[in-house]
């Protein structure tokens, strides 16, 4: 928006959900139900993330709370939800959700945002320049989570809040990273998928999308040779692709080289996939963080690093995400950098302590604990 009418802004996200903000107050004539949460996310179609870590949590343990939950494929009209909202002691949100941000919240209500992504990576919300200081978005959170007691102060700037909001609980949906059981099932599934992935050293090959959204993402095809990738690994190595989803026409994987490389785009979770992973190679995607906490070693492969900008910019220097490895811009030197990464088997401490130290297999109980009790 013009910088001239940014005034107006607030004036605006009201008007346009002027009729919701009508159903909400209406709705406040029925109880604050202490017990009752609404789980909401217009993103998603199925409950994911966060959020379903934090019901299933909940639903174990036979923990005394009600949910409720909407997603984008079973929304009710506006009065239902707005009457579903106003009875709710607990919101959970986990990303841009406009219609919450233009209400008054009820006396003793918390508004509580669950991110989708953890870590700090690249900056987001009110950390842009091109964000619009006076807009309703982010600042009626009561709390908002986050990975790491260091990273608290980015977060509070990027929702706009104060520091006080920020709770270093760690990231729920984390906690299936420490979970033996799960870990050993999901090994077993991946591996009765392809067979061919046994006994070998597997390089996950996860890069993020080019492009400004859904409608236009793709990933160069100039970026990647997948034949001298697989010739410098070796015969001791496989290669699995995670493509981001927003990628519809990926780079072609030669015929000759089907046992080699296997495309596991199609996995919900790339969470998964880590568990089977002996060095992970990606650009700008915020897996680098569950990486780290599973002791992966990473190459950061970005061969456009000068010229990629989407507008944002990172928190921290780029080096300073290799996690202990290393920055690769020339796809000539990847496969090495995969073989030393994979050689050094090096974790960094100091990374883990500033992005994932919240971390460790708790974060659902430290959630409940400390915001829903």
């Amino acid at each position: 928006m013009n910088k001239l009418f940014s005034p107006l802004y607030p004036l605006l996200q009201r008007a346009r959900f002027s009729k919701f903000i009508l159903y909400f107050n209406n709705a406040k004539k029925y109880p604050l139900e202490k017990d009752k949460i609404l789980m909401f996310t217009t993103s998603r179609g199925k409950l994911g993330g966060n959020l379903l870590a934090i019901k299933e949590y909940i639903e174990k343990n036979r923990l005394p709370y009600k949910i409720t939950v909407y997603t984008s494929v079973n929304m009710p009209d506006g009065r239902t939800v707005a009457r579903e909202m106003a009875s709710s002691k607990f919101i959970l949100v986990d990303d841009f959700e406009p219609r919450v941000y233009v209400l008054k919240l009820r006396k003793g209500q918390h508004l509580v945002q669950v991110w989708h992504a953890m870590g700090a990576f690249k900056k987001f919300g009110y950390s842009r320049k091109t964000a619009d200081k006076n807009s309703l978005t982010h600042k009626n959170y009561t709390e908002a989570i986050v990975s790491s007691p260091e990273l608290s102060g980015i977060y509070a700037e990027a929702f706009g809040i104060d520091e006080s909001r920020i709770k270093p609980t760690g990231i729920p949906r984390t906690d299936s990273l420490f979970d033996s059981e799960y870990i050993e099932k999901t090994k077993k599934r991946l591996y009765e998928r392809q067979p061919l992935l046994k006994g070998k050293k597997v390089c996950l090959y996860a890069p993020t999308f080019r492009g400004d959204n859904v409608n236009d993402a793709y990933y160069p095809e100039e970026f990647i040779d997948f034949e001298k990738l697989i010739r410098g690994l070796g015969d001791d190595w496989t290669v699995i692709l995670k493509y981001h989803p927003f990628i519809k026409n990926p780079p072609v994987v030669p015929d000759s080289l089907k046992n080699s490389i296997f495309d596991f785009s199609d996995e919900r979770d790339i969470n998964d996939i880590l568990f089977i992973t002996d060095v992970l190679v990606t650009d700008y995607s915020s897996v680098i963080f569950e990486n780290a906490i599973l002791n992966n070693p990473l190459v950061l492969y970005a061969p456009d690093l000068e010229n990629y900008c989407d507008g944002r910019g990172f928190y921290f220097d780029y080096d300073e995400y290799a996690c202990g490895g290393v920055v690769v811009k020339d796809k000539k030197k990847l496969a090495q950098a995969v073989i030393n990464a994979a050689e050094s088997g090096k974790s960094n401490e100091k990374f883990k302590k500033r992005f994932v130290s919240s971390c460790d297999g708790n974060s659902c109980r430290r959630f409940v604990e400390e915001i829903l009790k």
